[in-house]
């Protein structure tokens, strides 16, 4: 069938994607990956059936972990299966700070919290906030840590849900083998206390930033071992057998509890499994695992209960606070309800739909945002659904994922890709939440009279062997800032032999290059492009700034716009 996303073949092999076996063995006995049709609606059969579906969904089609018999199993089951990539065996192992290229290790991540922390004690501060599954029975493990990065004044930083600011909280590895989650919280930490952004540093003055970077370090542990083919461990580190089965090692049956199925919230509704060995195995009640009442305690007593009594009422439209649970692989912008029917709707999801829809045009093209069973599948007993459900504060779930260049994609990416493409369309995403950390729930302002979106259709031709093409538009009489969504669409015609790039420059002369910088020689390689212009003015004079890089190119500028 013709993909419409990188090839996850190619990433898996690059990658060695989830290799969990022993240190050696055959074709035959290495990890599965399966491509399945489970259109939306009819998915919960598969969910159900023990097998290890990925968080990323091509259409009508998942994806699914195994060994070379689950095809078979897949088939007995109703389901039409082929096999996407047969994966290699690990290899190598992990260094105290890094694993699989870069990586960074529990330890590291332990070291740099303290290092953070010690070296800008005005802005940071690292809380102790319980213990993991291994801690708690005395077998090593870790403790439990976030750090809290703001303008320390009286009363910031306290575990009180009544500080005197609004709290932006990003969780990375709940499920440990999502590696690209725990990179963006590492870099994220980096960019509060770095200096260099404007914005930020004028948001630490109104806001307390809570980073948890590893919110299952056990699990962590199981992944980094594997060193450069990491193992593909989802769950936490509980490998009590109250089954009177022991579990496997390969990737989709092994020991522990999934974090992500486990809270109270819609519990055992869709796709979590009471089969201990499953990926998406609830645990023996709501609640069970130390990880679980340890987050749900940290919130509790970072966020007032805003929750109205009656179910279907919304939360308060001065509601504070954001949470956002980074996970991966796919491209989504999630919010609750995560469990139960996908026409269910929270009280606040028009407030929480609209923010999603603006992050995931950030995000960029292929994108989507709704509800988990609306675009991807239904999943019960999420920290999502427990933060709405529980306080009523806006939460969301980002599933990064894998690029148009076919280079970034499954669980394991390589580590080149985070500095490349991850992060870039990260950060942007990041700031813009927290901008919304304060009242998410807040109406939209209108725009400003006289800000309708300016057009200009003049033709104007973009040929090579000169200088790139600079097309002006004056805006005036639209006060204030831009969005932090802004627009600009592109359009072109008959090009050939092409390859465009394209800049938008603002008044002050800051240029920011659109989203999807390489165009290619289609006919009309332009688009719509979502900016974040929020720190320019909107009145003043813009330039599009349109390079042809092929010396044989030919073409026309047919129109374009800005709406700001």
């Amino acid at each position: 069938m013709k993909r419409n996303r990188s090839r996850l073949a190619l990433l898996c092999a690059a990658a060695a994607l989830v290799a969990t076996g022993p240190a050696t063995a055959t074709p035959d006995d290495r990890p599965h990956l399966y491509q399945v049709h489970a259109p939306l609606g009819t998915e919960q059969a598969l969910l159900s059936g023990g097998f290890d579906v990925v968080e990323h969904r091509e259409g009508d089609d998942l994806f699914v972990l195994g060994d070379p018999t689950t095809g078979a199993a897949l088939e007995r089951a109703g389901f039409t299966a082929t096999v996407d990539q047969v994966l290699p065996e690990p290899r190598g192992a992990a260094t105290a700070d890094t694993f699989y290229g870069g990586y960074r290790t529990v330890d590291a991540h332990r070291r740099h919290l303290d290092q953070v922390a010690r070296e800008h004690p005005d802005l940071a501060t690292v809380v102790d906030y319980g213990d993991s599954w291994l801690k708690t029975r005395g077998r090593g493990g870790h403790d439990l840590r976030a750090i809290c990065i703001t303008r320390k004044r009286p009363g910031d930083c306290a575990l009180s849900p009544d500080a005197p600011k609004p709290r932006f909280f990003v969780m990375g590895q709940l499920h440990s083998r999502e590696l690209t989650t725990g990179e963006i919280a590492w870099r994220w930490i980096d960019h509060l206390v770095g200096g260099t952004d404007p914005e930020v540093s004028g948001l630490l003055d109104t806001t307390e930033f809570w980073v948890v970077p590893i919110a299952n370090p056990d699990g962590v542990d199981n992944v980094q071992r594997g060193g450069e083919s990491p193992f593909s461990h989802r769950k936490n580190g509980n490998d009590t057998d109250h089954q009177g089965t022991t579990c496997g090692t390969a990737s989709h049956t092994h020991h522990g509890v999934d974090l992500n199925r486990n809270t109270d919230s819609n519990q055992g509704l869709q796709n979590a499994s009471d089969r201990q060995c499953d990926q998406n195995y609830r645990g023996t009640a709501p609640d069970s695992e130390p990880e679980t009442r340890a987050l749900e305690a940290l919130w509790r007593s970072l966020y007032r209960d805003r929750r109205p009594a009656e179910p279907a009422q919304p939360a308060p439209t001065d509601t504070a606070g954001l949470v956002l649970s980074l996970h991966s692989y796919g491209n989504y912008v999630l919010f609750p309800w995560s469990g139960g029917a996908p026409d269910r709707r929270t009280g606040n999801d028009a407030a929480l739909r609209d923010l999603a829809q603006e992050l995931a045009e950030l995000a960029g093209p292929g994108w989507q945002y709704g509800q988990s069973g609306q675009v991807l599948y239904s999943a019960s007993g999420t920290t999502d659904d427990w933060v709405y459900d529980d306080l009523g504060v806006a939460s969301f779930v980002w599933e990064l994922g894998s690029s148009p260049e076919e280079t970034c994609g499954g669980f394991f990416p390589a580590h080149p890709c985070q500095d490349g493409f991850f992060w870039p369309k990260a950060l942007p995403m990041l700031r813009h939440a927290a901008r919304h950390t304060a009242a998410p729930y807040a109406p939209v302002p209108e725009p400003p009279t006289g800000c309708a979106t300016r057009t200009d259709d003049t033709d104007t031709p973009v040929v090579t062997r000169t200088p790139p093409v600079i097309v002006r538009m004056t805006v005036s009489g639209c006060e204030g800032d831009a969005r932090s969504a802004s627009r600009v669409e592109v359009r072109f015609k008959n090009l050939t032999g092409s390859l465009i790039s394209l800049d938008l420059i603002a008044p002050d002369g800051t240029a920011y290059r659109l989203q999807h910088q390489l165009v290619s020689t289609l006919p009309d390689p332009g688009g719509s492009f979502t900016v974040d212009l929020s720190r320019e003015t909107r009145d003043g004079t813009w330039q599009l700034r349109v390079h042809n890089v092929i010396w044989v190119g030919t073409g026309d500028l047919d129109r374009w716009s800005l709406t700001l």
